[in-house]
């Protein structure tokens, strides 16, 4: 039996996405490139119109398509079907986040406010309602979120792990640890509070950070994530051998972790190895192409390189695509002075 969407629901879903478009079908993409499961459903749509879980499919495809419009035609088609589906709305703040528009974030917040509304006691629903809410840095109200999960399950380690995040981006770094801790009390399986745990230590310049990360790597021997963080406590110790091992040791297994070519970046320039710097700046951005602050770093390298108009190229290039980045901006109007 299907539950057909409320009124309110309706209106809302106007406001958020203009329902002059949704009686258009999903646009169909070139039939010779058309994804083979993006074929079929759209076939055993056409057979069954009325198939809320077929329009989810579908918007899970295209979704991962980027093709962001027809995946919220389908969401909408499928929630007025069924508006008793949680995954529905779950999907829905995603493609929003994802396709970024201006006011998405606060459409995103807006559909997990009503889905926590609609289904008030689903721990899942609301832990997705209070990382968006962190995401818009509305902290009180993701912590009023995490209360009402910690009173339904006063044990649940997600919770205490998205705690930790909320008091973490509030700068309070003391309430954040002992969240996070009672995190990986509840569930020692937790990698994420694990490696927040080890961020914390690291800019407290702690050893017992190693120990963090390296919880993550025994949990995942793949994880590159742990591996970069070990090797930036080592590079802000000056031991960069260490660090260098480590780096190395993540571009032999991703050759396109571009963060990894970044930090080896830093290290030689604090050893005034500038061409070596910029060589590795310039492995950061080829795997990264909007790595804005490899951009100011090898434009940096260039400039103590002597080579000015590579320099201004590359700050020009940071400026533009982060122009509250202030030390771009500075050295672009620096160099661009010196020209006249």
């Amino acid at each position: 039996m299907t539950h057909r969407i409320l009124p309110l629901f309706g209106l809302l879903f106007c406001l958020f996405f203009s329902c002059k478009n949704d009686s258009k079908p999903a646009a169909a993409p070139d039939a010779q490139n058309i994804d083979p499961e993006l074929a079929a459903l759209n076939a055993l749509i056409e057979k069954n119109p009325n198939n809320d879980t077929l329009y989810y499919q579908r918007a899970l495809v295209y979704s991962k398509l980027d093709g962001f419009d027809e995946a919220l035609r389908d969401l909408n088609r499928a929630l007025q079907i069924d508006s008793m589906r949680p995954a529905y709305y779950h999907l829905l703040a995603d493609v929003l986040l994802d396709y970024a528009r201006p006011n998405d974030s606060r459409r995103a917040i807006d559909v997990m406010t009503l889905a926590a509304e609609r289904f008030p006691d689903r721990i899942p629903t609301l832990l997705k309602l209070s990382e968006l809410q962190l995401i818009v840095k509305q902290h009180g109200d993701a912590l009023t979120t995490l209360d009402k999960i910690l009173r339904r399950d006063p044990q649940n380690a997600e919770a205490f792990y998205m705690a930790g995040r909320v008091a973490l981006d509030k700068g309070d770094t003391t309430a954040a640890i002992a969240s996070l801790q009672k995190s990986v009390k509840i569930d020692a399986t937790n990698e994420d509070a694990w490696l927040f745990l080890g961020r914390i230590y690291t800019n407290r310049n702690n050893p017992v950070a190693l120990q963090y990360f390296d919880n993550v790597l025994r949990l995942d021997s793949t994880n590159l994530e742990a591996r970069e963080h070990k090797g930036v406590f080592f590079k802000r110790r000056g031991e960069f051998d260490k660090a260098f091992e480590l780096y190395r040791d993540i571009v032999e297994r991703n050759p396109d972790y571009s963060n990894a070519y970044f930090d080896m970046g830093m290290i030689y320039l604090e050893l005034d190895s500038f061409s070596k710097a910029h060589d590795h700046f310039d492995l950061a951005v080829k795997t990264d192409p909007l790595f804005v602050k490899a951009y100011y770093y090898r434009g940096l390298s260039a400039e103590l390189q002597g080579n000015p108009e590579a320099a201004l190229a590359d700050y020009k290039r940071a400026n533009k695509m982060f122009p509250s980045f202030e030390e771009a901006r500075e050295a672009r109007e620096r160099l661009e002075k010196k020209k006249q």
